[in-house]
């Protein structure tokens, strides 16, 4: 069964991640952290309703993310830092539905959400 209503963040910074559930929550979304590989791999199994993945994330193949969301017509939200343009990149032709700079995403988070995330099943 779907829970189109999560928002998965694979995302491994305590801080970050509280300030990505405080806006999920205050927007009506449940929220869940892949900062594992098995946390992940289990979170994108029930289809939520937007993936945002850190590319520097520690100890979760960010590709292997995108790829499985995709599978899934799950939309995903990729971050990195705005000097490392590559990488940004990479995440683009990989699959992601937006790719901003870290500092856009804190900026436009509601905004971001807003647009991404599917209403619930």
């Amino acid at each position: 069964m779907a829970t189109r209503n999560v928002i998965l963040a694979v995302v491994t910074d305590l801080l970050f991640q509280s300030r990505l559930r405080e806006q999920a929550k205050a927007m009506g979304h449940d929220f869940a952290v892949g900062d594992s590989a098995g946390a992940t791999a289990d979170a994108l199994e029930a289809r939520p309703a937007l993936v945002i993945v850190d590319l520097h994330v520690d100890g979760v193949d960010w590709r292997s993310v995108i790829t499985r969301a995709k599978e899934q017509r799950v939309p995903v939200l990729a971050f990195g830092r705005h000097t490392e343009a590559q990488l940004l990149r990479e995440a683009r032709a990989a699959g992601c539905d937006r790719v901003v700079a870290r500092s856009t995403l804190v900026q436009e988070l509601p905004a971001l959400i807003e647009e991404l995330a599917a209403p619930g099943e």
